[in-house]
């Protein structure tokens, strides 16, 4: 192994599902690229994130704080300057670091993109949170390159574009999308950093909803081999309104709508994983691939009509709280093994501190899990905890086009999960619990069944415990006190 202190390269999605690597998907969805890194390193099964949304989960993953104790419990709320991430640990350590793509640290409602990206650590900031939406640095860099695609590169506006159409493909020539464009980027801050180690982070936007990949992956997907959505009639039934109100208004009207954006979404994944293979392969050619600690993960996964509905909320489902994540790195990881223990966002900051035998910091609430990575750490973490807050902004309305108004202003969530069962309860008291083995798909709430009273009990302590035990940890006494 090199002397030089090694790389670091995150690769991100954003809005994949778990089983929608090929590797987890027994090869059905195909990404040969991160199933190769997979092959070569660690795959974990057992990764959730804590916030089923955006913002808030990247925040976690990359400060390696719980949503509720640096502040952004959901879209809209900007990260403080102040919270310490793992861009800043690093450049501290003597990385050049950058951020390629999407970061969502900043609400895009109310950024000005006349004014250089907040730096949270980063040296570099190349940063585009939505395709071709905003006067961003993709979108400058199309009118300098290609001003006439500008029109044919982007999706709706998240705020006030109709977002009611899920997929189409992408009418511009592929090495103008904003998927390449990422792994341009990324090549080339990797390639500028010379002789100095590098963190860089890719932050790629697809297969979040809208999905336009180019017809060529989409056809690799025909509609008659899509499987369903994994639905049972009746399941709405008992539970709260919340989940109802956001299954009617965000499932497409038809079963053929589900299955193109089934379609849409998986070739999406594969268009990801084509230009992250770029990235990987222009590290292993350059000889530097192995002198990297390559990790891919997403920020939240996506229902794809399991559970009668559609892309995230706050009803905290397996399908977009549980994500892919792949570790590869030769000089310290064994190839070929797969971790399935409990892995949370809040771990992947100090398991990868550890690695770089760098010191994790007192704020940080997650658990390196190296050990475990490794193989020699043990079985991994007992339980996952969820969260999500929306403090709201006077009246607050889920943005669904032509959608019942229902304010969702002051909603909240809190989920735990351990091998057995997934409870949640929401701020108006409603609780859900689930038998994770004998029902995975989680279709049936047993929080008002008699019969598994205690396990209700048992869960709500287990709850209140994981929270009492997570306090914000920047809070210190004074040594005199």
């Amino acid at each position: 192994m090199s002397e030089r202190r090694p790389n670091v390269l995150f690769l991100t999605s954003d809005q994949q599902r778990f089983d929608c690597l090929g590797v987890n998907s027994d090869g059905y969805v195909q990404t040969p690229a991160i199933d190769r890194l997979a092959a070569e390193g660690v795959n974990l099964t057992g990764c959730y994130v804590n916030n089923p949304v955006c913002a808030p989960s990247r925040a976690t993953l990359l400060t390696g704080r719980y949503p509720r104790n640096h502040g952004v419990t959901s879209n809209g709320i900007a990260l403080s300057e102040d919270e310490l991430t793992v861009a800043q640990i690093l450049s501290d350590a003597g990385y050049r670091t950058g951020n390629l793509g999407k970061l969502h640290f900043v609400p895009l409602g109310t950024r000005d993109f006349d004014r250089p990206h907040p730096g949270f650590g980063f040296d570099v900031h190349v940063n585009a949170d939505e395709p071709g939406c905003f006067p961003d640095d993709y979108i400058r860099w199309i009118r300098q390159v290609d001003p006439g695609m500008e029109d044919k590169v982007g999706i709706p506006h998240p705020i006030t574009g109709d977002r009611s159409k899920h997929y189409w493909d992408f009418e511009a020539p592929e090495e103008l999308s904003y998927t390449a464009w990422v792994a341009d980027q990324t090549i080339g801050f990797i390639d500028a950093a010379g002789d100095t180690p590098w963190f860089a982070v890719a932050g790629f936007y697809l297969p979040h909803a809208p999905c336009n990949p180019p017809a060529e992956y989409v056809d690799r997907y025909p509609a008659e081999d899509i499987p369903r959505p994994d639905v049972v009639p009746g399941e709405l039934d008992d539970k709260p309104e919340m989940v109802r109100y956001l299954a009617e208004n965000l499932l497409p009207d038809t079963d053929e709508e589900v299955t193109q954006y089934r379609r849409y979404y998986y070739a999406s994944c594969t268009m990801v994983d084509h230009h992250c293979g770029r990235v990987i392969e222009h590290l292993r050619r350059s000889g530097q691939l192995d002198n990297t600690i390559v990790v891919y993960f997403s920020d939240h996964g996506d229902a794809c009509g399991d559970n009668y509905t559609l892309g995230k909320h706050q009803a905290h489902y397996d399908s977009f709280m549980k994500v892919p994540m792949v570790w590869r790195w030769p000089g310290g990881l064994p190839g070929g093994r797969t971790f399935e223990g409990f892995f949370e966002g809040v771990d992947l900051v100090p398991t990868l501190l550890e690695a770089l035998s760098l010191p994790i910091p007192k704020p940080i609430d997650g658990t390196s899990l190296w050990g475990q990575l490794v193989g020699d750490g043990g079985p991994g973490k007992d339980c996952v905890l969820m969260e999500y807050f929306d403090p709201g902004i006077g009246e607050v309305v889920h943005p669904v086009p032509n959608a019942t108004r229902y304010t969702l202003s002051g909603w909240s969530v809190l989920t735990l999960i351990d091998e057995q069962n997934k409870y949640w309860i929401d701020g108006e008291g409603n609780e859900v619990l689930y038998d994770r083995k004998a029902d995975p798909g989680e279709h049936v709430n047993l929080a008002g069944d008699p019969a598994h009273s205690a396990t209700l009990g048992r869960m709500r302590r287990a709850l209140l415990v994981k929270l009492a035990s997570t306090y914000d940890r920047r809070h210190r006494k004074l040594a005199s006190v």
